[in-house]
């Protein structure tokens, strides 16, 4: 009786260490892997804020963009997202905020846009 107690205790002992083990390196590699998706993610965004981010290689396509009277950078970058003219819409916003508020005043107009402008061009086309 007393042997069949004691390997009991110990087939628990090991179980509970077994799901201790498995439990601990699951929650590792979530965070690992959560971390290595975070910085790929952060290295992304930057990028595309600060690096020579074109929608399309060259040559692209020239497409038509209308600034509008009371139309915000928000909206141009959104609407020109929507025209497949830039890749993220986010990081063209913050790049223009980012910038001497002197230089982003929109110019209301039309212009022919191509989707291999990086994002600097396209300012410097739409923007005072």
């Amino acid at each position: 009786m007393l042997q069949n107690t004691d390997s009991r205790e110990n087939m628990l002992f090991l179980l509970r260490g077994s799901l201790y083990l498995i439990v601990n390196s699951l929650l590792l590699i979530i965070v690992v892997y959560g971390t290595s998706y975070l910085c790929r993610f952060g290295y992304n965004f930057c990028y595309s804020i600060f690096g020579p981010v074109v929608a399309e290689e060259a040559p692209g396509q020239d497409k038509i963009f209308e600034v509008r009277d009371g139309d915000d950078m928000s909206d141009v970058a959104k609407k020109l997202n929507e025209a497949g003219i830039i890749k993220n819409r986010f990081a063209f916003y913050i790049k223009t905020q980012l910038m001497d508020k002197d230089k982003v005043v929109l110019k209301v107009g039309k212009y022919i846009l191509n989707t291999s402008m990086d994002y600097d061009t396209i300012i410097d086309c739409i923007a005072k």
